[in-house]
């Protein structure tokens, strides 16, 4: 028979052999297979952990950077960086996120190939048993995704991950019975989850909540909100708003017709990689360019400056572009300006420095005029002048020139160098063409 003194031993045993087995067996699964929070943990946390070698975060980090969520743009510049840390670590996100951009490329058979590493070879199962929502919605678009397809599967866990408040995964199912794949389209069901992720700003959510206004799937038709909507999924880099953005704009479909903003819009989903885009860029710059040969319509009292000052205006609107301060006290080569010892004439020039940035805008706007022409070689020759001079818009469409072949043979190289100038002189609209010049050389 047991004493009482026996009994607490055992007791205590027990308790501590439990105690043990939940920290060294059970806690560190715990850790490893499930993450509910990340949903609510801030961006600036996120990044930290991922800057210290945390793969799980890693990877998040990458998915997050991919589908524009934490408020961030879609870059997958970035988005593969962060992944290839974490894959290279066999972390379950970094190998799912890889594989859907392998896939993305049209690199069809090494997509593939991650995805099923990423299910045989990391963690991405326990994850999604332990419910963490990024390891659900990467199931999810695996089973969409990776043949043979498993569509009932795949939605139970991208619906999984979308109740738990993962803003790409309510997106992704607005898309899916927006357009009906592989299940009977629903316009309720559409619109409900692309209005949940549209408010935490998903680009993918917003996107398919303004063409849902814009044809009148589930809502009333409503022009406004339609644009509204697609042009902020177009300002976050989704490729596809930006083409559609651009197509509106052309043919004046629930907003005016502008030309030359469609062909800014067209030009950024080509390049980022929209081979549709690119095919309706070359037909909308030579409308444009046909339409820009007619003489300029003008009333009989209007003075020639103002005229040629509306022109100009217009020839500047071809790209995207923000008036950037060149550096101060910068050193620019340039003929010396007449000197004369007569003070009042000298007093009644500009100074030196105001004549350079005079004459240096003025080659920008000459290269900017014969661009906007197709007039590549005097183009080029203009933008160098001004470059010399470090202009950083003329920097900047050096490189473009160099990127596209326009009026010289394609150098990627070549094309990296002026933008990276151009980044010097703070144009900060030439780091995104830089980022997309580094994937080809």
């Amino acid at each position: 028979m047991i004493s009482n003194k026996h009994r607490r031993k055992l007791s205590a045993l027990h308790f501590i052999l439990f105690v043990f087995t939940f920290v060294v067996i059970v806690f560190p699964k715990v850790t490893l297979y499930g993450n509910k929070k990340i949903l609510r943990e801030s961006l600036a946390s996120i990044q930290a952990k991922a800057l210290k070698g945390d793969v799980y975060y890693q990877g998040a980090l990458g998915l997050f950077y991919k589908n524009g969520e934490h408020g961030l743009p879609i870059d997958n510049e970035e988005a593969n960086r962060w992944v290839a840390m974490s894959a290279n670590k066999e972390g379950a996100f970094g190998l799912a996120t890889l594989a859907a951009l392998e896939l993305e490329k049209g690199k069809t058979e090494r997509g593939h190939f991650l995805y099923d590493e990423a299910y045989l070879h990391s963690n991405l199962r326990e994850l999604g048993k332990d419910n963490d929502p990024l390891a659900l919605y990467c199931l999810g678009m695996m089973e969409m995704d990776n043949p043979p397809r498993n569509i009932p599967k795949a939605l139970r866990n991208l619906e999984k991950s979308a109740e738990l408040g993962f803003a790409t995964a309510q997106a992704t199912l607005g898309m899916i019975y927006f357009a009906g794949i592989g299940v009977k389209k629903d316009s309720d069901t559409a619109l409900k989850w692309s209005s949940m992720a549209a408010k935490k700003k998903i680009p993918l959510g917003m996107f398919y909540l303004g063409l849902a206004y814009s044809i009148g799937d589930g809502v009333e038709i409503n022009d406004d909100y339609a644009i509204r909507w697609i042009r902020a999924a177009a300002e976050r880099e989704l490729t596809m708003a930006q083409l559609t953005l651009g197509m509106k704009l052309a043919l004046g479909d629930g907003v005016a017709k502008n030309l030359e903003l469609a062909v800014q819009w067209l030009r950024r989903a080509t390049l980022n990689g929209s081979a549709e885009a690119a095919l309706q860029l070359r037909k909308y710059e030579n409308t444009l360019l046909r339409q820009n040969g007619e003489f300029v319509n003008f009333s009989e009292d209007q003075p020639v400056n103002e005229i040629a000052s509306r022109v100009v205006k217009s020839a500047l609107n071809v790209d995207n572009r923000e008036k950037f301060t060149a550096k101060e006290n910068f050193e620019i080569s340039r003929p010396p300006f007449p000197a004369t010892d007569d003070d009042e004439l000298s007093n009644s020039l500009v100074s030196t420095d105001d004549a350079a940035n005079l004459e240096t805008e003025n080659m920008n706007e000459l290269g900017l005029v014969a661009y906007k022409n197709k007039d590549f070689k005097n183009s080029k020759a203009w933008f160098e002048k001004a470059g010399k001079l470090r202009h950083p818009e003329s920097l900047r469409y050096l490189g473009i020139q160099y990127f596209l072949g326009q009026g010289v043979q394609i150098d990627y190289q070549t094309a990296a160098y002026w933008l990276e100038e151009s980044i010097k002189e703070g144009d900060l609209e030439a780091s995104r063409y830089l980022r997309i010049v580094k994937q080809f050389r």
